[in-house]
């Protein structure tokens, strides 16, 4: 059970890295970025204040999503041991492969809306079907 949760912190440890790392594309790629944000935020909230609370929240988000889909992994181990397109577990591999095509669909609209917008999300939505897919099975099963 230890390890299962372990390799869900690693795994939403890096998830979060690369959510950054989008979240940092898209502002960094929109140069009225600021100015949209400082028109929509209340007066007195600089942008960079909710910048700042975005780098350090989320990360520790991300390792709760990661905790979470540890046990997960836990309970479809237990329940139904096998192993299918590389992966350790295929109840669970296919249960994040549902999780995956439902958060691609804001994805795929903003791909028809934003096009600038939308690829960082569905790199990040592939990424989230490869970490949690695959990767966090292997992390478990890694000494075993």
């Amino acid at each position: 059970m230890l390890r299962d949760v372990l390799a869900g912190i690693v795994c939403g440890l890096l998830m979060s890295s690369v959510y950054l790392g989008a979240l940092i594309y898209i502002f960094f790629s929109d140069r009225n970025i600021y100015d949209r944000l400082a028109k929509r935020l209340p007066q007195g909230v600089p942008p960079v204040l909710i910048m700042l609370s975005l780098i350090i929240g989320v990360p520790p988000a991300w390792a709760l999503i990661g905790i979470v889909a540890g046990v997960l992994y836990n309970v479809a181990a237990n329940a139904s041991p096998g192993s299918w397109l590389g992966s350790q577990n295929s109840i669970f591999t296919i249960a994040i492969l549902g999780l995956t095509v439902l958060l691609m669909l804001p994805a795929m609209f903003l791909i028809i809306k934003r096009k600038k917008w939308g690829w960082p999300f569905f790199t990040v939505n592939i990424l989230f079907l490869g970490i949690f897919g695959w990767i966090l099975p292997l992390l478990v099963n890694f000494h075993r």
